[in-house]
């Protein structure tokens, strides 16, 4: 299983190529549309092992090097007790929505420069989708 999960990293945090031209392509941040509607969260369990390295995702569960993201729509970033965050985490002032975590994992680095999380991001953004899907049912209070 380690090495499944180590090539997962490896294609996640990869830029998108586009075959027909031989670029990379940038992500794609307007998702808010069809996300709902095309998401596969079956999927985006698949692709939340790449955020397992770092995080777990149920009430209970301790922080790991990232914070527990249990609850994490809707609170304010840098509010997980007992973590320690990153200074612009904690003066982002950012509420996390979807809109704000698809933007977050399009481009950690990008969307918020200075903070900690060390994940080159996904530049697919129907990767993103299928995450966030999967994210908001398995980090709701009182989940399974």
């Amino acid at each position: 299983m380690g090495l499944v999960l180590s090539l997962l990293l490896v294609a996640c945090a990869r830029p998108a190529a586009d075959p027909a031209e031989g670029t990379v392509t940038t992500p794609d941040v307007s998702l808010a549309e069809d996300r709902d509607v095309d998401a596969d969260p079956e999927r985006g369990e698949l692709l939340a092992l790449s955020c397992r390295v770092c995080h777990t995702f149920r009430s209970g569960e301790g922080h790991l090097v990232g914070p527990n993201l249990s609850g994490l729509f809707g609170r304010p970033a840098a509010s997980a007790p007992g973590f320690e965050y990153s200074a612009a985490l904690q003066t982002a002032g950012l509420v996390w929505t979807p809109d704000e975590l698809d933007a977050w994992l399009a481009e950690p680095d990008g969307f918020l420069p200075g903070n900690n999380m060390p994940f080159a991001g996904f530049n697919s953004g129907s990767d993103r989708r299928d995450l966030l899907a999967y994210l908001m049912r398995v980090t709701a209070e009182g989940a399974p």
